[in-house]
């Protein structure tokens, strides 16, 4: 029953033997166990009359009012010297007493912190412990004749400071910290008293204070000091700042009853600098029986929410609800929370299952999502590859490892920590990176991803954001050449088979992790779309010597933002085809992107289907030109064709491709 347990309790010498001790000392009490889970969001459940609150409400029965002194009297006192210059203290009340002859706390206050796992210590500290245990709000008291001045600032270097514990603690830049009129700190704001202006048996003076801080600053001073305390566990739950007079006047109510010679020497001196807005919700009440499956009057909800203090109003079915302020900082702000407090209000057990009535309608799909989709499925069921999805950063350490440079448009500040620079520019990277993890369990590895990259900043400093498809294969048994064909495959299957549209290869690609020779750049109407090709042997010797690195990367949003291409359907021809070779020499400088423009420009009355059947190079006749056999296959519409028919086609053809600098091979 008291944090003094040396010795023997000293009782009246009137009181008469044999009675009970619980008519003498005020130890006779009712614990009552909560098994609360709301503590964490709900800041006003911190302390017992914010319990008692909902008690009352659950139970349909009146709260009591707290007892708190008048303070209105003292207004006309001088104010005290209080100036908040952090942004981090929305409100900050502070007021003086003197004359406090009283130094031990009562036994009925000294059992109740006991309960709560808290010792006594000295009355005007335990005074402040109990209020805080009370409303939840954290208080502190100076000694009034060691404090003459308050100034609420941001520290702005390292601050050395010893608590009531004898602890000396380094303040960092940017915590909150109260200080005297000479900047002296003497207290980390929410968190610790210092010493020096700490409540000792000699202090007669008082300097109270009740303050609201912003959660988020006080949270990471207290962790990076590892000071975790009562206070700092309230303020990181985002206190009402409404709180802080109430309090004050609820110490001062204390403090009067127990010791009737203190006197009041200044009035409630308030610094208000931020006020959370009034939040208002306006509701349906059917919107509120329908989320929760059970038709409720209006009266009925308006009944609940006025007993867990919402002022509430109906209208025609509509409810203009004005949530109370000490539920508006952090818990209570969208109609789907009334619904919550009005049905767990009323009984979650109250609420019967039901199957649940809605239409059977297809959902609409978003053809964007519908086309991605169809690319994985045929990634996947038709080249048998394997889809993987990576972090969006850009692992500079693996990137410096294996000789890949990639720059990140967005940054992190902590990159030397984490491992990673900031966001990567590239997905083909992130690909290598699994196939670096992954190549010592495979010969082959065949994977692909559609994910997000950021490759630069928009003039109005936000990101340009895109969504690539990456492919990446790795394979000890197939060569670079059948890796590099596959990938143009695939390609071609889904440009002509998916998106409807077509793509031009234009080699090289001029891209640091791609072969300088053996890759191309991917083109629509001469915008690029993307890239492909053998890995440069820089990276994949240092990735795996063993084995042949291919890879892809396409721009998703250009590639679907294509124009398609029109297909015509021509009937079969009931007549036999013919199948003709030519031999077409070409400078060794020109693109076969341009013979197949040439070969895609001939028209003729007839059916036409070409491909390119060979290539001949290094012929001691052809010297510095390049041969290129194409085989066309040429069926008739509405009759055989006679020799004169197929000669006068060649003829055509061959002329058709002179004008490319294209020439029959004599």
């Amino acid at each position: 029953i008291d944090s003094d347990t040396t010795g023997i309790v000293e009782l009246d010498d009137s009181l008469p033997v044999g009675a009970n001790i619980k008519d003498v000392l005020p130890i006779e009490d009712v614990l009552i166990e909560i098994d609360n889970k709301s503590l964490t969001n709900r800041p006003d459940l911190w302390g017992h009359y914010g319990i008692a609150r909902e008690f009352a409400a659950i139970f349909n029965r009146k709260l009591k009012p707290i007892n708190e002194l008048d303070l209105k009297k003292y207004s006309t006192l001088p104010k005290l010297d209080i100036k908040v210059e952090s942004k981090n203290c929305f409100r900050y009340c502070g007021l003086t007493a003197e004359n406090i002859s009283e130094k031990k706390s009562s036994p009925i206050i000294k059992l109740r912190l006991m309960y709560c796992g808290m010792r006594d210590i000295n009355l005007l500290t335990d005074l402040a412990n109990y209020v805080m245990l009370e409303l939840g709000q954290p208080m502190h008291t100076f000694d009034a004749s060691l404090v003459h001045g308050i100034r609420v600032i941001d520290a702005k270097e390292n601050l050395k400071m010893e608590t009531l514990e004898h602890s000396t603690h380094t303040i960092e830049p940017g915590a909150v910290v109260i200080a005297d009129e000479k900047l002296t700190p003497v207290a980390i704001a929410g968190i610790k008293g210092g010493l020096l202006s700490g409540i000792t048996d000699n202090t007669t003076s008082l300097l109270l204070e009740s303050a609201c801080f912003d959660s988020g600053a006080i949270r990471k001073t207290s962790r990076k000091l590892g000071l975790i305390t009562d206070a700092s566990l309230r303020y990181e739950k985002s206190l009402d700042p409404e709180l802080c007079p109430t309090a004050i006047k609820r110490f001062l109510k204390l403090l009067t009853e127990i010791d009737g010679n203190v006197k009041i020497t200044s009035s409630l001196t308030d610094c208000y600098t931020y006020k959370y807005p009034t939040r208002v919700i306006d509701v349906d009440a059917d919107f509120i029986s329908r989320r929760g499956g059970v038709n409720l009057t209006s009266q009925k909800i308006l009944d609940i929410l006025t007993r867990l203090g919402f002022d509430a109003t109906e209208n025609n079915g509509k409810l203009h609800v004005v949530v109370p302020s000490f539920r508006a900082t952090k818990d209570v702000s969208i109609k789907e929370d009334l619904v919550e407090e009005v049905f767990r209000m009323y009984g979650y057990d109250n609420i019967k299952s039901a199957t649940m009535k809605m239409p059977i309608s297809p959902v609409e799909q978003i053809p964007t999502h519908m086309v991605e989709y169809e690319i994985k499925h045929a990634l996947a069921s038709l080249f048998d590859l394997n889809e993987v999805h990576t972090y969006i950063w850009n692992y500079e350490d693996f990137n410096s490892d294996v000789n890949i440079n990639q720059k990140s448009a967005v940054n992190l500040v902590d990159a030397s920590l984490s491992g990673h620079s900031g966001v990567r520019s590239m997905l083909t990277p992130s690909l290598l990176k699994i196939v670096s993890e992954n190549k010592n369990k495979f010969d082959e590895i065949q994977i692909f991803e559609i994910g997000r990259i950021v490759d630069k900043l928009n003039p109005d400093g936000l990101v340009n954001e895109r969504k690539m498809l990456s492919v990446a294969l790795a394979s000890e048994k197939q060569t670079e050449k059948e890796l590099y064909f596959k990938l143009k495959q695939i390609c071609n299957y889904i440009c002509n088979h998916i998106v409807k549209t077509s793509l031009n290869f234009v080699q090289p690609a001029n891209k640091q992790i791609l072969h300088p020779i053996n890759s191309c750049t991917l083109e629509n109407n001469g915008q690029e779309i993307g890239y492909m090709g053998i890995v440069h042997p820089n990276i994949t010797f240092n990735i795996d010597k063993r084995k042949h690195f291919a890879v892809l990367e396409l721009d998703v949003n250009l590639l679907l933002g294509l124009n398609k291409v029109k297909f015509s359907l021509t009937p079969v021809s009931k007549f036999q085809p013919v199948s003709i070779d030519f031999n077409f020499v070409a400078d060794k400088n020109m693109e076969y992107q341009k013979i197949e423009d040439a070969l895609n420009s001939f028209h003729a009355s007839y059916i036409l289907e070409h491909s390119l059947k060979d290539i001949y190079v290094n012929d001691e006749q052809l010297k510095d030109k390049i041969s290129y056999t194409i085989n066309f296959v040429v069926t008739p519409k509405d009759k055989t064709l006679q020799t004169s028919d197929i000669e006068k086609f060649s003829n055509r053809l061959i002329a058709h491709m002179q004008q490319y600098g294209l020439v029959l091979r004599s």
